[in-house]
């Protein structure tokens, strides 16, 4: 994406707010030239009054009014240039944030797990705040900046003469053209920020989410010395910048003082006699007080060349994000009606690789959970048990076969209607850091508390308060009750199809003891869905109508409990597994 196609892209998105935009820029347009005029008229004043053309009293005071009118109108041009400016900014990146979330939503959460949640939280706040620099502080002073250096020409060549004008035209010139040196490696620059900036930020992240684990292995020096590699890379990149910058303001400094020099030579030289220099005088004042006076108009093409490079490449980053293709695509016209079918889920012959990685990680997977049943699946870690659950609720759609709801092709569907009718508890659930209301109502924004009480009492939390603050990622509750909380969520979820609908435990109860996991799994089967419990403590499927083992991302096994345990196979080898563990653990 090129830096003109980002331009566009922006100007286009700012259409919504044309209106207050054009009014910030004339505003800024007459503001700056008032500004330039609170400098050339007392500067033409004081030339008239050295060369005896003025009455000194009232002449005197005529050019101390026409400043002070200049001034005010100016400072009140200015803040209507300000409000209007950011009014517009602070509406289009609102605008901007709902747009990302209404493309990024549907795709949650496989947009999340290829991306880095850290990554897209980066471009979802702090680039959208850094676009804030296009809307309010490019598009009015791109303009005044090529306006103001124009009229600030034409009106020297008509108060000094072409010789001066022509001289003045050459320094505002420059002052345009300075700025744009080193633009390519300023956008390659805030590239490489913004993607250290990201890296840092999930960095960050990921080493918060697996402390446990960081400090069980004893790596933390590991994951301090990572991050300061990347804060190094960081420094790098910001120090190149910051040299470039200096340059730029030196060069920038240079350009005013030696162009007013410029200035003031050529008015000498092109007078030709002492005579002639007296009568150009007060032009030549006000010629090198527009150099001046436009100083603050060329000012902000300085700071641009350092600050937009920054927003270009977050609008850029942004853009990509929201255009970003689907994880799946929506038929044009989905099929949302009920059929009686004897099977409520059924994975057809399913193979699926995630992006990125060599090999599959389900093959050719047949399974099946007729209405009402109770099918568990088992298998060693990476084995594809939790694949199953993102493919029935069509967070991504299988390779080869198909994953069928209802009788019908989860494509054909649609994900809306999908989630409608699948329901998933995850192992480690995400709660808001608010009520325990608000966090139930996240499933359904109409749940009343008689029923957000039902769904607490069907996952035993009885107790708790619906007004309760559970905190942040819920470290106010117990990692058990934490993931009853997520249950009860999903259950009122699920309460629309109840009896009915299919419900997916993907180690959704693996932090309870196991006398409240099993009387979960009693009561979850007294509500008539048909349950996939994905499961990593084999008591809990005991009761199960099926179970099925995967290995490698392939059925291995398939039966009932003593069936499998009689077969003496994988299923056999995972359940003495767990309990060697068990043992070494009681001693």
């Amino acid at each position: 994406m090129t830096r003109r196609t980002t331009i566009g892209w922006l100007l286009s998105f700012a259409r919504a707010a044309s209106l207050r935009l054009l009014v910030s820029t004339v505003s800024r347009l007459l503001g700056h030239a008032l500004g330039a005029a609170v400098l050339a008229v007392p500067a033409w004043g004081i030339g008239m009054l050295a060369v005896g053309r003025a009455d000194r009293p009232s002449f005197l005071a005529g050019v101390v009014v026409a400043t002070l009118v200049a001034a005010v109108l100016r400072a009140l041009l200015r803040y209507l240039e300000q409000l209007l400016g950011h009014l517009a900014a602070f509406s289009l990146m609102g605008e901007m944030r709902i747009q990302l979330l209404e493309r990024l939503a549907p795709q949650a959460p496989a947009v999340t797990e290829g991306l880095g949640a850290a990554r897209i939280q980066t471009v979802a706040v702090r680039d959208v705040d850094r676009v804030e620099v296009f809307f309010a502080h490019t598009i009015a002073p791109a303009v005044s900046a090529v306006v103001i250096p124009f009229g600030a020409t034409i009106a020297a060549w008509i108060a000094a003469g072409a010789t001066i004008g022509a001289t003045v035209a050459s320094v505002l010139a420059l002052g345009i053209l300075l700025p744009l040196l080193g633009a390519a490696a300023g956008q390659r620059a805030a590239q490489a920020t913004a993607t250290v900036r990201a890296d840092i930020a999930q960095h960050v992240a990921d080493t918060m989410r697996t402390r446990e684990e960081i400090v069980a292995a004893q790596a933390e020096p590991q994951r301090a010395a990572s991050l300061a590699a990347l804060d190094r890379s960081l420094a790098r990149v910001l120090r190149a910048a910051g040299a470039r910058a200096g340059w730029r303001h030196a060069l920038s400094n240079l350009r005013v003082w030696g162009g007013s020099l410029a200035v003031l030579v050529a008015g000498v030289l092109a007078s030709g006699g002492a005579d002639a220099f007296r009568d150009t005088l007060p032009g030549l004042f006000v010629a090198i007080a527009l150099v001046l006076g436009t100083l603050t108009s060329l000012e902000t093409v300085e700071r641009l060349a350092t600050s937009l490079p920054a927003g270009l490449e977050a609008a850029r980053r942004i853009r990509e994000l929201m255009c970003r293709p689907p994880t799946v695509t929506e038929p044009e016209s989905p099929v949302t009606g009920d059929r009686a079918q004897s099977v409520a889920l059924e994975f057809d012959n399913v193979t699926y690789t995630y992006p990125g990685t060599a090999g599959p990680v389900l093959c050719d997977v047949a399974l099946e959970v007729r209405r009402g049943e109770f099918v568990g699946v088992v298998g060693a870690t990476g084995s594809g048990k939790s694949t199953l659950a993102r493919l029935a609720q069509r967070h991504r759609d299988p390779d080869v076969g198909n994953v069928r709801i209802d009788g019908e092709d989860a494509r054909v569907r649609g994900t809306r209607d999908v989630t409608r009718r699948v329901s998933v508890a995850s192992q480690d659930p995400f709660v808001l850091d608010d009520a325990v209301a608000v966090n139930l109502r996240l499933a359904d924004i109409n749940a009343t508390d008689s029923q957000l009480h039902r769904a607490l009492a069907l996952v035993e939390l009885d107790d708790l308060d619906l007004g309760a603050v559970v905190g942040r990622r819920g470290f106010r509750l117990s990692g058990g009750q934490r993931q009853r909380l997520a249950l009860a969520r999903t259950l009122l979820h699920a309460a629309p199809n109840l009896p009915g609908g299919v419900l997916i435990l993907d180690e959704a109860t693996s932090h309870q003891d196991p006398l409240t996991q099993a009387r979960l799994i009693r009561r979850l089967r007294t509500l008539g869905s048909s349950m996939l419990v994905i499961a990593h403590r084999l008591e809990t499927l005991r009761d199960a109508d099926r179970v099925i083992v995967l290995e490698e991302g392939r059925v291995v096994e398939t039966g009932v409990w003593d069936e499998l345990v009689a077969a003496d196979g994988s299923f056999a080898a995972l359940l003495a597994g767990q309990g060697r563990n068990l043992d070494s653990e009681h001693h």
